[in-house]
């Protein structure tokens, strides 16, 4: 087994910078290499050769190679060349350094390919190189002009990890990013970040990250991105080849995805240092120079000047209880596997930077995400927690953002998302703790009034009154209703009335996904349910019986209708004698619910039952020739 060597170990003195567009006489833009290559099948061992990086700075240096053989089939997708860098620069580094990754390899003047891979815990002076006919196909391969299009669909099997460097996150929302990318074949690295020279000033745009970017060249540092501005992920390598405005670079996969689209950075070395491990370069990204536009098994191809479409991210934090108010920005990839994750992190570390613990509280979260071709979706809910309401507060946008970006019908361009979280030391919540029903016998049509006690958290008592319409068309006969908050926080097994589940929203067409996220009750409401009932196909009414328990009473129905409607039994009389339902009734498509804003995060679940007067239609005829016996 071997390792890639693309990144850093540790990312120090992070200047964070982009630019969204590059002009044609920018001085980055590459010039031809015009280097004549040679196959691996004239390649014998012994062989001198010279490869080139940079050791400091931005300029690339030559260092000797000698050529150790061939290892047929070893590679991704074809053969790998065995070599041994050596000379005072390799020697002073301890041998290849992680971000030597894409490092050219010429013999005679005729490129070979590229530094890409070291044995771990081995010689790591040893190495393998990527031949670059392999690498070069991907100048044949055409450019898809819409590369924001592309997706993730998965790690690709076999591969070991690639590498980014990550700042501006830490602690806990490190973490949580580290574990997402790890699931995506992405190993994460944690650096420290200095952004006293550049990153993002105070309008929210994007300040240059090195006094001037050199000229792309083989052998120059280049940078692969995730993100840009007060939280930077990071992939540093080399460039191998450059033809026209259009580079190879890394000699292996970020993901391996095929097309991509993603920013190519420059990059400044502050040197090379020693590791038990490995290796390893000190870098800072620099500059936007361009884009990546293929990410394939044998390297990355972008092109100087393109732009690489991101989504912006803006989160403030306000702390109610110390005045504090802290802003994080940054620009996002707009994959759909990693967009959520990020955005979540980010999140999750500018409420902890903010508050500076971790705790009770309440949070009113404001999140409005901007979409190419729709009107802005904007929601506003409230959460409460007594452990970490960061976390809390977090977890309803982020999920919201990700069934968006996952949506399976059409693809949602985000173009933007900004949250506002407002947070109070305080626990605002109220639980339920009892429900009247003011009508003992109601008729189908009538509205009912529902009597609700609440107990505020260490403090008084409070009586809210909902009103709820019953149907036309509800059976004669006890029906339930369901009292409860409207927080995500609870487990939705407890409900009666259940919001379409993940696989239903993601099959939805984007406006009605869009629809029912906007209409999904908030943590501060009082929600009244009326439990799902059936109909059939001719219009006449049926009625969906409670369960029993193991005494033979009824008990209200709390797990999810549509799975236990298969075989529930239908109540047809007073006596409640149970039949099964007939198989052309269906249970009513949507539920009756009634719900009041309240000033506290409603917390429990409570049952009511009223009794619907039948119908006289519906009162069955006593036949008269019957005896009695």
């Amino acid at each position: 087994m071997f390792r890639r060597i693309s990144s850093g170990r540790f990312l120090a003195f992070a200047v964070i910078a982009c630019i969204v567009v590059l002009w044609a006489h920018s001085p980055a833009m590459a010039a031809s290499s015009g280097v004549p290559t040679m196959g691996v099948h004239e390649l014998t061992p012994g062989m001198a050769a010279s490869g080139r990086t940079v050791f400091a700075g931005t300029a690339p240096e030559d260092f000797p190679v000698e050529i150790l053989g061939v290892l047929p089939g070893a590679g991704q997708v074809g053969d790998l060349v065995l070599i041994r860098a050596f000379g005072p620069a390799i020697d002073k580094a301890g041998g290849i350094a992680e971000g030597m990754s894409g490092s050219p390899v010429y013999v005679d003047g005729k490129l070979i390919g590229a530094i890409a891979f070291v044995f771990p815990s081995g010689d790591q002076s040893v190495g393998m190189v990527t031949p670059i006919a392999d690498m070069m196909r991907m100048l044949s391969y055409p450019d898809n002009a819409d590369r924001s299009a592309s997706v993730w669909t998965g790690a690709p099997l076999g591969l070991v990890a690639s590498t980014v460097m990550v700042s501006g996150l830490s602690g806990r929302a490190y973490d949580r990013l580290a574990d997402s990318l790890k699931k995506l074949g992405i190993a994460a690295r944690q650096g420290a970040a200095y952004t006293a020279a550049a990153g993002v000033s105070g309008n929210g745009s994007f300040a240059s990250g090195l006094s001037q970017v050199e000229p792309i060249i083989p052998g120059s540092a280049i940078g692969v991105q995730l993100a840009q501005g007060d939280i930077e992920i990071t992939s540093f390598g080399t460039v191998t080849y450059v033809e026209g405005d259009r580079f190879l670079a890394f000699g292996h996969p970020l993901r391996g995805v095929g097309v991509t689209d993603l920013p190519a950075c420059s990059a400044y070395v502050h040197g090379v240092f020693k590791s038990n491990a490995s290796p390893f370069k000190v870098m800072s990204s620099g500059r936007q120079v361009g884009a990546f536009s293929q990410d394939r098994l044998t390297g990355m191809l972008g092109r100087t000047g393109a732009n690489a479409a991101m989504t912006p991210v803006r989160v403030r934090v306000v702390d109610g209880e110390t005045g504090r108010e802290k802003e994080t920005i940054a620009r996002i990839t707009t994959d759909d596997l990693i967009i959520a994750d990020v955005f979540g992190s980010a999140v999750l570390a500018a409420t902890d930077r903010t508050l500076e613990r971790v705790g009770k509280g309440a949070a009113t979260v404001t999140l409005k995400v901007d979409l190419d071709g729709r009107e802005p979706f904007e929601r506003i809910n409230t959460f409460c927690s007594n452990s970490d309401v960061a976390g809390a507060s977090a977890s309803e946008a982020v999920d919201i953002v990700n069934l968006i970006a996952s949506n399976t019908i059409e693809r949602a361009k985000i173009s933007g998302i900004d949250l506002v979280v407002q947070v109070d030391p305080v626990r605002r919540t109220a639980a339920i703790e009892k429900v009247k029903v003011a009508q003992n016998q109601v008729k189908p049509g009538d509205t009912i009034d529902v009597e609700v006690t609440l107990r505020e958290y260490r403090g008084e008592r409070i009586v809210k009154t909902v009103q709820l319409a019953i149907p036309e068309d509800v059976p004669g006969g006890p029906i339930s209703i369901c009292v409860r908050g409207g927080s995500p926080a609870y487990d939705e097994e407890d409900y009666s009335c259940l919001p379409p589940t993940i696989e239903e929203l993601l099959k939805m067409d984007l406006d009605t996904m869009l629809e029912k996220l906007g209409a999904r009750y908030r943590g501060n409401e009082l929600v009244v349910e009326l439990e799902p009932y059936y109909t059939d196909e001719a219009g006449t009414p049926g009625k969906e019986a409670p369960a029993h328990d193991a005494s033979g009473e009824p008990q209200p129905h709390r797990g999810n209708p549509l799975d236990s409607a298969k075989g529930m039994d239908k109540q047809q009389d007073k006596a409640a004698k149970p039949t099964i339902a007939p198989p052309e009734e269906e249970l009513s498509p949507e539920p009756v619910v009634s719900k009041v804003a309240t000033d506290w995060v409603i917390e429990g679940i409570r049952w009511a039952t009223v009794e619907i007067e039948t119908p006289v239609d519906d009162v069955p005829i006593a036949d008269e020739t019957a005896s009695d016996w």
